[in-house]
């Protein structure tokens, strides 16, 4: 059908094309969709890695979908997009897992990722109301912190996967220490 789905539940054994092809051309469409495989075929489930299904859940312990649900949650925030406005660019969006932290520059927002860094026209305040509480910290006036891509805390700073330390204002390190062990226990037990 083409249709995206942040989620779907695909049986192998179907009429016409079996769920690893199904899996393959759906792929084709929804490249960060998930891909729970059900199945009473056990024996096949290596093939799912081929396909990189999310989960391979046998018939016969139909209580593992609870856990795939939860677990599917975490990874589809962290896929979600949000749309931004890049000077002399325009509109683009932007996959959340991609923000390492933003930050403000003159009259301006500057979002860091791996590759690059984005400038754009949104306010702090308009970006920040996109970001998901659970995942990013507004540890600074000037710094929006995304708390998966911080290694450690000390008393004034957080310090990033990508080697970069920015500051946390003192009245909110107790507040920013929280929220990173909170979405540790999070993701850990996810």
């Amino acid at each position: 059908s083409k249709k995206r789905y942040d989620i779907s539940f695909v049986d192998i054994e179907m009429t016409g094309m079996d769920g690893f092809d199904t899996i393959l051309e759906a792929k084709k469409y929804q490249p960060d969709g998930l891909f729970v495989i059900l199945t009473t075929h056990v024996e096949m489930s290596r093939k799912g890695y081929v396909v990189n299904a999310f989960r391979y859940i046998d018939k016969q312990q139909l209580q593992e979908l609870e856990e795939a649900i939860q677990s599917s949650k975490v990874v589809l925030e962290r896929n979600r997009k949000i749309d931004i406005n890049v000077i002399g660019v325009g509109p683009r969006r932007i996959a959340l897992k991609n923000i390492i932290y933003i930050e403000t520059e003159k009259h301006y927002v500057v979002i860091h990722t791996y590759k690059e860094s984005i400038k754009c026209k949104n306010r702090m305040q308009e970006i920040e109301s996109m970001l998901p509480d659970n995942s990013f910290s507004r540890c600074h006036n000037a710094y929006i912190v995304n708390l998966d891509k911080i290694s450690h805390i000390d008393n004034s700073r957080a310090y990033l996967v990508n080697g970069n330390n920015i500051e946390i204002a003192q009245r909110k390190i107790w507040q920013v220490r929280k929220a990173y062990f909170n979405r540790q226990y999070e993701c850990a037990n996810k």
